[in-house]
């Protein structure tokens, strides 16, 4: 019932003229049942008593106005619960994707969670919001047998208690469905999950253009086949139990019904008012058996309402956050981490430091640690042993949106985002008041601007083709993420190989406008070309998860260690 009570509390938020009308129109709707049973019975009576149409003209055009009006105000309602449920479907989804926005980096390392999130979306729109209007036909449904139930007792005190009784067994049915499809969505979940991950895998552009070229794509496809296959399986099981709750709930129903028929017939001793008697008991059955109807495909949403409803009642903190303040020392002292279900460090008691100005930068072959210390840097993996510290302060102290405010991270994975060149430059900065002067100013350092000028619609222009947009090269996309990272500005920049898909020439330039403009932050780089660590103030050279060395970079050649022997080709 919290859930039933949830959606329909959000429902009213979302449309509460229309949900108001709505139950307006239902409980009048609700009452015509028992009007019609009440206007039979007179209008039988007074058939007996009169031969004049005159004497029966009140009763006949009360029963012509009920009855005819009754579709047309039915399907009104209708129309008021199907906006209802699509104002409710978009508030939904924005409430969904306010939460999913305020998701920490390092919940996302466990992919459960934007599972959950696309689940939750699909939920919404094939169920939940539409379950609104499920509830409110139960309801309406419910006070239609009542309103009859109270009519029938009018002519039988008997027939009355067995029609009421006749409303138990489609609620006891619905609440056994109810427990029925909750074990089922919890032993279905992770299939749809895996179902998910693997489609997209054969129609995002990277991924499919790689099994394209392996020629495999379509044995993914298969994979999917298999999910549903299991999915379909898994789903079956509820066939029998949904079956045998009908049968009997259906078996229980009838010889109630022929108690109450009896019961009907018996008391208004044969005579012709026990018509309308026998037609209130089958309305009130009608109606109970809708009730139960409309309850059971509610209640096969309600697993998924209450997934939504956990998820959404986390109210996880705001992630905006006001420009962080000057770093002046970022040190990492002795860190060490080791991946769950490994068997050896990823890092060992690794320090590094850096001050207000200095770039310094990490190397080393893949799988040497440079990456976990980067995460460790971030906050985006906890540490076993170690901390990492600005101005003496670490991330517990800060608090995490504030840590993550000192940082501006462009890594190899660049966000490719599909928008305008204003908005995806935009991004880069969590304020609403970036000016286009600013957008300008990002491009120009990331050596984009040439770009975007050259482009028809400017910083209007649309990228990406799927949109109808302009398609650029990687290096392209690589110089806006650049942007980005410059218009955020953040004291702290840490750069995992940020030329990587850019020209030798361009590169120089955009390492030369980074030493140009260091001095107002700590910049860390993750680098493999040896021409751009020359000017590095530091440079940590890791090995198996260790620093192994650390110094200029003249230091380190005229060292001839790890240093020199990984770069000797590139000099």
């Amino acid at each position: 019932m919290r859930t039933i009570a949830w959606i329909s509390r959000r429902a009213f938020l979302a449309a509460p003229g229309i949900v108001t009308w709505t139950s307006v129109i239902a409980l009048a709707l609700a009452a015509v049942p028992a009007l019609q049973v009440l206007l039979i019975a007179e209008l039988i009576l007074a058939l007996g008593d009169t031969d004049r149409l005159r004497d029966l003209a009140g009763l006949l055009l009360a029963m012509i106005l009920l009855v005819g009006l009754t579709p047309s105000v039915s399907s009104i309602c209708g129309d008021f619960q199907h906006r209802a449920a699509q104002r409710l479907q978009a508030e939904l989804n924005s409430s969904l994707v306010r939460e999913a926005s305020r998701i920490a980096p390092d919940e996302l390392v466990n992919s459960s969670i934007a599972a959950q999130v696309e689940r939750h979306s699909r939920a919404i729109g094939e169920g939940i919001a539409w379950s609104f209007s499920q509830y409110m036909t139960a309801v309406m449904a419910l006070l239609s047998s009542v309103g009859v139930i109270v009519a029938v007792f009018s002519f039988s005190a008997v027939a009355g208690v067995l029609t009421l009784f006749s409303l138990i067994p489609p609620l006891v049915y619905s609440r056994y469905l109810s427990r029925v499809w909750e074990r089922q969505w919890e032993e279905v979940s992770p299939h749809y999950d895996k179902e998910r991950y693997l489609r997209e895998l054969i129609v995002r552009q990277r991924s499919a253009t790689e099994l394209a070229g392996l020629g495999t794509s379509e044995r993914v496809g298969e994979m999917v086949a298999a999910r549903w296959r299991i999915v379909d399986s898994i789903m079956a099981k509820a066939l029998r139990p949904q079956v045998l709750g009908n049968a009997a709930s259906g078996i229980v129903s009838a010889v109630l019904l022929g108690g109450a028929i009896l019961a009907v017939v018996i008391g208004a001793q044969f005579e012709s008012p026990a018509v309308a008697g026998i037609y209130g008991v089958m309305a009130a059955m009608t109606a109970s058996a809708g009730a139960g109807l409309s309850a059971g495909l509610a209640i096969e949403n309600l697993p998924l309402a209450r997934g939504l409803q956990r998820f959404l009642s986390a109210a996880r903190p705001s992630r905006r956050h006001p420009p962080a303040p000057v770093v002046q020392h970022l040190r990492a002292e002795h860190l060490t981490h080791r991946y769950g279900g490994r068997d050896q460090d990823a890092i060992t008691d690794v320090s590094i430091e850096a001050r207000l100005g200095d770039v310094v930068a990490l190397v080393g072959v893949n799988g040497a640690g440079k990456t976990t210390t980067v995460n460790a840097l971030l906050g985006l993996v906890t540490p076993q042993d170690g901390e990492v510290l600005l101005d003496g302060e670490n991330r517990t102290d800060l608090g995490e949106a504030a840590w993550l405010a000192r940082f501006g991270l462009l890594t190899q994975e660049f966000g490719r985002f599909e928008l305008t060149v204003r908005d995806a430059v935009r991004l880069g900065s969590p304020r609403e008041d970036v000016t286009d002067a600013e957008v300008w100013d990002a491009l120009h350092s990331a050596h984009a601007a040439g770009m975007v000028a050259a482009m028809p619609e400017g910083l209007d222009q649309q990228l990406g083709e799927q949109w109808g947009g302009v398609g650029i090269s990687g290096g392209q996309w690589q110089r806006l993420a650049l942007a980005r990272t410059y218009l955020r500005n953040a004291p702290i920049w840490v750069l995992d190989e940020p030329t990587s898909a850019i020209d030798a020439e361009a590169e120089q330039e955009i390492f030369h406008e980074l030493q140009r403009t260091k001095h107002g932050r700590i910049t860390v780089v993750v680098s493999h070309r040896a021409w751009t660590l020359k000017e590095m103030d530091r440079i940590y050279v890791f090995g198996e998860g260790r620093v192994v060395e650390q110094g200029t970079y003249e230091d380190l050649l005229a060292h001839d260690g790890r240093f020199a022997a990984i770069f000797a080709e590139q000099r």
